[in-house]
């Protein structure tokens, strides 16, 4: 017998889905949604570190449950610049706006912003506690920075900006305290000054942007602090080697800083160094180096200027403005000279190779070098008495030997002596200039005289035809000097009282005739008494007599020369003995 058949389980009724809608069919590829920042309820294209988490379906959580139920989800923060220098985010302009969440995620991100600025405070303070290891400090204080960048980063609300600009200013605070560490800890400076420019750039953003929420007292405080970190750099920054390094610096420095006495010292000082190595360099014959520096010597001076003109100074001030007027002065001057040496430089490249082709010479050729050397002298002229003297020196040497104009190459040669002359007591006796210069107008005088003594030995030779008579009579008289000064006073009396007279003629024989016994004293008694007579006839003594004509003055003159030659020669043979 077959047994009972088993029992079938009883079918399940199917469960009634209910019919979702239909999906809407899109046309073309589907629009990307745009992120949005969990930290700052902004959309951006880029992600953050952190994905959102999904929203669970269910009953929403308060403030206070979601803030106990994560207490861990930290928000996605900026990415650091270096390693101690954190970018935050600046205010939005749709701060105080809700986001495309709930109210409440505003009133979240406002007291996180609050409450991480407040933990970073008390890490702060921890860090600033005597007694502790330099390592501890500055783990508390690299805390305590990260936690004012959240603070930053998730400001948000009606007093974004306020919030914003207090937590960057406590990031610029710990930003200090950190490389003031590093110089106390090991003196590493080269650490220590990053960490201060990361700070001033800090400051000096929260006081751009908080100065219209933020107090007049929170304001100067933030002024004070930044005044004294650009100090500390300053001498960080004297301690460098080289010059372009702290030039760089200087500058960096100096645009973090506030409109104001601060930032026009440092745009002085900047300026200031830049001179000085313009100064150098111009020295060592670097004219193109000196003035690249005087040309970025321009900008921080008128940054200067701008911020103290105008305005009610006190004397402080006034002071700095004059020391940046006067610098201004000086590089105006620095430049002519450099300029100067750079004209003069390209005229001598032309020069030389103009006397390099002797057969053929290129006249365009030559005036474009004459251009160059004279407003190589026109850009130094009662600047600086060098280079115009060595300027005028190669014009001179243009003039002599190309254009063979010895009268303007005289004139330029006489006044390139004059300034060498003025310049004293510097002098030029190894430079090339002034050799060419010397021996150049030396030249030029020797043809004048040589020229001038032509002439006067044509006119003189004239002369002395005519006075033959009055020369052989002298020649008959010139026996001895007592005869020739009795010739002398009978026929060619001077006009004035003589100074050599008859006692002085009876005196004059007698110590002729005595001059056998070779005394010393006789010999000074008619040396004095030749004197006399030469000063009687000396051409210099020639005076105009009346009713002369040209030709009988110089007749007179040219006789009195041949008289005066014949008594010096007694004196001459009594002298030497």
């Amino acid at each position: 017998m077959q047994g009972p058949s088993p029992k079938m389980p009883p079918k399940k009724k199917p469960r009634k889905v209910p019919a979702s809608p239909p999906t809407p069919r899109r046309s073309g590829r589907t629009k990307k949604s745009p992120h949005v920042c969990s930290s700052c309820e902004s959309e951006c294209e880029n992600t953050c570190s952190r994905p959102e988490k999904k929203p669970k379906t269910g009953k929403p959580k308060t403030a206070a449950g979601k803030a106990r139920a994560t207490p861990d989800v930290k928000p996605p923060t900026c990415t650091p610049t270096s390693s101690y220098s954190f970018q935050c985010a600046p205010p939005s302009r749709n701060a105080g706006m809700p986001s495309r969440n709930a109210a409440s995620a505003s009133t979240d991100d406002q007291s996180a912003s609050a409450q991480f600025r407040i933990e970073g405070n008390i890490m702060y303070k921890k860090a600033l506690q005597e007694g502790i290891s330099p390592c501890i400090k500055m783990s508390r204080l690299e805390d305590a920075l990260r936690l004012y960048t959240r603070a930053a980063n998730l400001a948000d609300g009606p007093t974004k900006v306020a919030k914003w600009a207090s937590a960057t200013k406590n990031c610029g605070m710990a930003l200090k305290r950190m490389a003031q560490e590093h110089l106390l800890r090991n003196q590493d400076e080269s650490a220590a000054l990053p960490l201060f420019k990361d700070s001033l750039k800090q400051m000096g953003h929260a006081l751009l942007r908080g100065s219209s929420t933020q107090g007049e007292a929170w304001q100067n405080k933030l002024r004070e602090e930044m005044e004294a970190s650009y100090f500390e750099t300053q001498e960080i920054i004297s301690n460098l080697e080289g010059v372009k390094e702290k030039v760089r610096e200087m500058h960096i420095i100096a645009s973090y800083l506030p409109a104001g006495m601060v930032q026009a010292g440092a745009h002085y000082l900047l300026a200031n160094t830049l001179f000085k190595e313009s100064v150098r360099l111009l020295e060592s014959g670097e004219y193109k180096e000196c003035l690249n520096c005087l040309h970025d010597l321009h900008q921080p001076v008128e940054e200067a200027l701008g911020f103290l003109r105008g305005r009610t100074l006190d004397q402080e001030s006034e002071d700095l403005l004059f020391e940046v007027k006067v610098l201004k002065k000086d590089a105006r001057y620095q430049a002519s000279s450099a300029e100067s040496i750079q004209a003069r430089k390209s005229g001598e490249g032309l020069l030389e190779q103009l006397f390099e082709t002797e057969e053929f010479i290129d006249m365009d050729l030559v005036w474009i070098t004459v251009d160059w050397f004279k407003e190589a002298s026109l850009k130094a002229a009662e600047l600086d008495l060098e280079q115009e003297a060595a300027a005028l020196s190669y014009l001179g040497l243009i003039n002599q030997k190309i254009l063979f104009s010895n009268a303007k190459a005289k004139s330029y040669y006489k006044r390139c002596l004059e300034l060498v002359d003025a310049a004293k007591p510097k002098t030029f006796l190894k430079e090339k200039w002034y050799k060419q210069c010397v021996k150049g107008y030396q030249r030029i005088q020797d043809q004048e005289r040589w020229r001038d003594e032509a002439a006067q030995q044509k006119i003189r030779r004239k002369i002395l035809d005519g006075l033959k008579d009055e020369l052989d009579a002298l020649e008959k008289a010139n026996t001895s000097a007592s005869s020739l000064m009795e010739h002398l006073y009978k026929s060619h009396a001077p006009p004035k009282s003589p100074k050599f007279t008859k006692k002085h003629l009876e005196e004059l024989k007698k110590n002729e005739a005595e001059s056998h016994t070779f005394d010393l004293e006789n010999r000074k008694a008619r040396k004095k008494l030749l004197l006399k007579a030469c000063q009687d006839f000396h051409p210099d003594k020639f005076v105009d007599a009346k009713g002369e004509t040209e030709d009988d003055k110089a007749q007179r003159k040219v006789l009195m020369e041949e008289i005066t030659k014949m008594i010096t020669k007694y004196y001459e043979h009594l002298k030497l003995g």
